[in-house]
This record gives structure tokens, sequence and C-alpha cells, in this order.
């Protein structure tokens, strides 16, 4: 039947595709491009305020002023302007952070170069030489803003936390909850470092699991050793799981033997697609994989496991066969907990049921009990040599610890990188301020060698050189106040009076400074866009 036929459906009219092309001058995209500087500016620094985002057609609200929130709500339809979130995102993967500083350099970058009446190719030219004499400052030991992170200071390692907890206002975070969360997640970050082998000298660095509990005050939050898996079938009331299997000897007496499977044990794996099967009356090619997964998991049970943890899916009578022989099974732990399970255990993945397990294959936990935290059924493991943590993350509303613990991971991923390359710079602004003068200050050594470089007028260079510096300069106002008549000021002592300030990861910002200029120069030899309305 065709449509046309049935009453109930209208058929809508083929409507012709409407193609526009614009140019980077075009008034309408100026204005787009306007609008979301401002969305991005008004996020940023100490005076930067919360977004609530909704679609047109309803739905879920997301409050946030974090820019990896704010750039997957935002509904974006301008090919420019998505280029420019794409990179934005790009930095984001590596990083976590610096997000909001990257699309606020680039929105204003473009829009006064585009203004400007100089070839887009001198743009792009002066827009290459500022930056290579930014990070020659930056990465030179004369840089007054730069400082070399000592980890046994508690109080540098910890102004590089604030610096990323307090900036965030959909936190919620009053001064002290601020100090309390940036104390837990530097703990939290020490704690997941170990040794390693007696025979290396290099770290290695743990998983930090986060646990949100909403609805609680955030000095609640705490940290826990090992790892917390919600289990909201278990009842609260039971204060502790059944009697598991324990290794009986051997220099593993006492722990709990584990097996981790990132495969489906539910009879659908995909190892058996292109099986074909000879079946017995009354049983089906389902029952024979069923059958098959029994048999391993007879073969664990064999071998003294004490716990059967998967990935995905496992089969009711293959639980039903594990309870039997004191097995504790955990399934559906996702990619997220799969890893803390595997990295708390020590356990290898297993990916297959058609070879041998040998005893390197398992893990082993020191214990397994039950947690009920504020309401909240949870399985606690634990093991002695292993250097996973979870951190208990509360706050008043579902927001708020959403953001938090956003928050929270991006503080780690920065502890993180610091460690490879410790060095950070300072924040509140005073970075920018002091590339703002020393470009202003070096600027004329490149007047005449640039322009003849680039075939340009003297003025020219000026003139987008200028803008440049003008775009770091309103960063620096936008991250502090302070930061606005700092023309004459001498950095080196100002940063001595600011032990406190809240540093900047120095890796990050280097990142984003390249990637900042790369984007701008790429949306500049942009001669026209053609979009498809349709």
């Amino acid at each position: 039947m065709r449509m046309a036929d049935n009453p109930g459906i209208t058929v809508a009219p083929s409507q012709q595709s409407t193609v526009s092309i614009q140019t980077l001058n075009d008034p309408e995209f100026l204005h787009i491009l306007q609008l979301f500087k401002d969305i991005i500016a008004s996020c940023y620094g100490p005076r930067g305020r919360i977004k609530v985002i909704q679609n047109s057609s309803g739905g879920n609200v997301t409050m946030s002023s974090l820019s990896s929130v704010l750039l997957d709500s935002l509904s974006i339809s301008n090919p420019i302007l998505e280029l420019v979130k794409s990179g934005v995102q790009s930095h984001l993967s590596r990083f976590n952070d610096g997000g909001l500083f990257v699309a606020l350099l680039v929105s204003t970058l473009v829009e006064k170069c585009v203004q400007l009446e100089v070839p887009r190719t001198v743009c792009i030219g002066v827009n290459t030489n500022m930056l290579r004499l930014a990070l020659d400052y930056l990465e030179s030991d004369k840089c007054d803003c730069k400082v070399k992170i000592n980890f046994s200071d508690s109080k540098e390692m910890m102004n590089l936390v604030t610096g990323i907890i307090g900036s965030k206002p959909a936190c919620c975070l009053l001064p002290r909850e601020k100090d309390i969360i940036s104390s837990l997640v530097l703990q939290a970050f020490l704690t997941s470092l170990s040794s390693g082998s007696k025979d290396s000298d290099q770290a290695i660095i743990g998983i930090i699991q986060y646990i949100k509990i909403e609805g609680r005050p955030v000095t609640d939050s705490h940290l826990m050793s090992g790892v917390l898996f919600e289990v909201p079938h278990l009842p609260t009331y039971k204060c502790c799981v059944s009697e598991l299997r324990r290794c009986n000897a051997g220099p593993n007496q006492g722990l709990v033997k584990v097996a981790v499977y990132n495969i489906s044990l539910s009879g659908d794996s995909d190892e058996f697609v292109e099986v074909q099967y000879q079946s017995v009356s009354d049983m089906s090619s389902s029952d024979m994989v069923v059958h098959k997964i029994t048999n391993v998991v007879e073969d664990l049970v064999k071998q003294g496991i004490g716990m059967l943890a998967c990935q995905k899916v496992i089969h009711p009578s293959i639980k039903k066969y594990c309870r039997q022989h004191n097995v504790l099974v955990l399934d559906r732990l996702s990619l997220t907990h799969i890893k803390a399970v595997q990295q708390v255990t020590g356990a290898r993945l297993l990916s297959t049921l058609h070879t041998s397990i040998s005893e390197t294959d398992f893990g082993y936990l020191s214990n397994v009990s039950h947690k009920v935290i504020f309401g909240k059924s949870f399985l606690h493991m634990e093991s002695l040599t292993s250097n996973v943590i979870t951190m208990v993350i509360c706050n008043r509303t579902e927001q708020s610890v959403q953001e938090l613990k956003r928050v929270c991971e991006n503080a780690d991923v920065i502890l993180r990188h610091s460690l490879v390359n410790p060095v950070a710079l300072f924040g509140s602004g005073i970075t920018e301020s002091s590339l703002v003068n020393h470009l202003r200050k070096q600027m004329s050594a490149l007047v005449s060698p640039v322009s003849q470089e680039l075939h340009c007028k003297e003025s020219q260079f000026i003139a987008v050189a200028n803008a440049f510096i003008e775009c770091l300069q309103t960063i620096a106002t936008l991250a502090s106040p302070m930061t606005q008549n700092t023309d004459d000021m001498e950095l080196e002592e100002d940063c001595q009076l600011r032990l406190d300030t809240p540093l900047d990861c120095y890796t990050m910002k280097i990142n984003a400074l390249k990637v900042s200029i790369e984007i701008s120069n790429v949306v500049l030899q942009i001669n026209n866009f053609i979009h498809d309305k349709n």
C-alpha cells in the first residue's frame, strides 16, 4: 500500500534544497561568532556564570560552566563554529581542562582579524610569529610566571588543584568545601601512586574511581581504598556477604581468587556465531552454548575461584551454580568498573571461552565486604597490593554532584600531566598578563624582518600583532580584575607576593595556545563556506 492511499498519512511535498554561500565577513556569521564568544566569555574566570541549556523541543536541562559539557549540549549548525568546536574538543580529549581558554582565544582572534583591513595571509603569518614569540618566552628560564612544582610541598600541590576546583561555579562549593574537595583529590592522587616493581624506579599510577551521592553535604565526601560497586539488589540491612571461598594453601592463602571476563556469559557470545551445531533432541543451540559456558565455569570452580566478574551479562543458571559453590558473581560491570576490578585484583581480562585458564590469569582480593553508604548498598573490594582508590563525592543536587565529579576527574588528569612535566604557570590571568607585557616589549624587533618575510606593510604587521595582544589582554582581564593595568608591573615581584595564587598546568597551557592559533589560522584560510539549509 502506498502512503498516499492511506487517509491517515499526509505526504509532505518535496522542497527544493536551499544552499547559501557565506564569507567570514558576512554580518550573519559575525553575529553568530559574537554570540558564541559572549557565551564562552560569560563562563570564564572568577566572574563566570552557570549556563542552563535546553533544546527547543524541551527535554533534559543541563546546568554547567564546563567547556566539555557546554560544547556537547550546544546545537551548532554553522560549519565554522562546528570546526572550532571540534578543535576545542580535541584539546579537551587530552587534558580535560583549558577548553574555555581555547574557545575564547579562537573566537576573539578570528573576530579581530576578520574586522581588520589586512589580507588573511598576513594575519596568519603574524599570528604564527606571535605564537612562536610567546612559546619561546614560556619555555625560557626568563619566564617570570613559571614555577617548578615541588611534589613534596603540599601547598604548591593544593594551589594547582584549587585552581581547577574553585573555578567552576556550578559545583556550588563554599570556601571550606572547596578546600575539603581539593584535599581529597590531592590525597586520592598521591595514594594512587605506587613505586612499581623493585627493579624499576618508575611510578605506576593507579585508578581513581568516583561514586556520586546526591542529597548529602559536600563535607560527607571521603576516600576508600579499593573498589566500590553498587548492588541495589542487596538489602541494606544485610550486614555482610555470604562466606566466600578462599585459597587454602600457598602464597595466596586466605585470599579470594578472582576470574574477570569482558565477554558475555549469557549464551549470546559472538564466538559461536559461525559454529555449526549438531544438537540432540530437546536441546536448542542456545542451550548448547550455555552448556559450554557451564563447563568453563565448573573448571574455574575446581581451580578454586571465589569471585566471577563479568563486564557484560551472566546467565541465571550460571549465577545459580556459582552461588551453590559459594562463588560471588558480579555482572554488568561496564567498561569503567571492569578496568577498576581488573586493576584491584591484578587479574587478566579473559576474552574467550575456548582456551585453558592458567594460574597467572587469576587475580586476588584480600577482602570483599558489604558497605552501606548513605542508604545505598555497595560491594567493597580490597587488595593489599593494589593502588586503586574510590572517591565518594557528595553534593546537594544531582547537577552539582555531577559537575563536581567532572571537575575532580579534570583535576586528576592535570595532576598526572604535571607528574610527567612538573612545571606550572600562575593562574588568575597572571600568565596572560606576563605574555602581554613581553610581547609588547619584543614586538618592535619583529616588525621589519617579519614584514619583509610576509611582503606586507609594517603598519599591517603592527595592526595584527596588536590584535593578538589585545586578545590575550581580554582573557587576562576576564581571569582576574587585578590584571587590568599591568603594563609597568614587575611580574617577578608580583608573583612572589602571590604564593597562594592558583596554578595552571604548564603542558595544558602550552597545548591550548598552540591549538588556539592553529584553529584560528585554519578558519582564516576559509574564503567561502557553503551551507545547505534543507
